[in-house]
């Protein structure tokens, strides 16, 4: 009987057992809030983050000295954030921006990736307006004419009822004023010469002489063409009076016939006839072409005596 007794205590204080032990469970299971009990589920194949993201990019100036291109160089990362440093913000992989004026930026880049992990790199880009390039100051060869008619012929004249490969008459009746404007002491240094024979216009013939020079300058540029010249007397006997003309062509020309049909950039006309040996000075400022390739042309209508001399192009300002 004894035995039944404590048999039946047993059993008993085993049911007690296991019934603390599955209402713990049950209790534990459903209350969220024990926290020291809880652990997250790792996903299937999932790996640490061995390689974080780096960030890093390079700045290039582009021909708008406001405008800047931004080539991404990061590593490891999958999303991106642009603040170019002035407002304007980007979430493209390389970034570009213009910028409203000159000044210093910084331009910091966010890199990220799906884990979550991000890095974050600035640079500091300096904005400012470039100088403007020296123009260029074409030499023009033999401009004095102190070495006769070199450097000054047509390479050829297709057209010989209109004009020939001479360019003019060598003269040592030419400005008294060296080429840079200062006295020679001398009466009068070497120079070109026209006359009835070589004249252009209602003279023009097989006898024409044109002078013809190619040059280089800065395209787009304002220039000054400058000469000095002298008329012997003027009778009207020729129409429009005795005169110089000196211009600019758009370009350079192998043939003379081409660079006479041609349209210059700037004609500059000398007509006052203030006797042989009184030189007068006389400029015009002229915008040169697109490609820098322009030629010096000259001729004279006259039936006297027309010297030209000291002829020049330089930069305007």
């Amino acid at each position: 009987m004894k035995k039944i007794n404590h048999l039946i205590k047993f059993v008993s204080k085993l049911c007690l057992s296991t019934l603390v032990l599955i209402t713990f469970l049950l209790t534990t299971s459903c209350d969220p809030t024990i926290d020291a009990l809880s652990y997250d589920l790792a996903e299937a194949n999932s790996k640490p983050d061995l390689k974080p993201p780096v960030a890093s990019f390079k700045a290039t100036e582009t021909s708008d000295f406001l405008t800047y291109d931004f080539s991404n160089t990061s590593s490891s990362a999958t999303d991106y954030l642009w603040d170019f440093g002035d407002g304007n913000t980007s979430t493209d992989v390389d970034g570009a921006n213009t910028y409203p004026d000159e000044g210093t930026y910084t331009v910091t880049l966010t890199a990220t990736d799906k884990l979550g992990k991000s890095d974050t790199f600035s640079m500091d880009i300096e904005v400012v307006e470039p100088e403007e390039p020296l123009a260029i100051v074409p030499e023009i060869l033999n401009g004095d004419f102190s070495e006769g008619t070199s450097n000054w012929k047509p390479s050829k004249f297709s057209d010989d009822t209109k004009g020939n490969t001479k360019a003019f008459n060598a003269s040592s009746d030419g400005d008294p004023n060296n080429y840079d404007g200062t006295p020679s002491g001398a009466s009068k240094t070497p120079g070109a010469k026209w006359t009835g024979g070589t004249s252009a216009g209602p003279s023009l013939s097989g006898n024409t002489r044109y002078a013809y020079q190619a040059i280089t300058v800065s395209p787009n540029t304002n220039y000054i063409l400058e000469y000095s010249y002298a008329i012997k007397t003027d009778k009207d006997d020729i129409e429009g009076g005795d005169r110089v003309v000196v211009e600019i062509l758009d370009g350079w020309f192998e043939d003379g016939a081409d660079a006479l049909n041609s349209t210059p950039l700037v004609q500059l006309v000398g007509d006052e006839a203030n006797g042989k040996g009184n030189f007068k000075v006389v400029k015009q400022v002229f915008t040169s072409n697109a490609t820098g390739e322009i030629a010096i042309w000259i001729y004279a209508i006259t039936n006297d005596e027309l010297y030209v001399d000291n002829v020049k192009v330089y930069p305007a300002g």
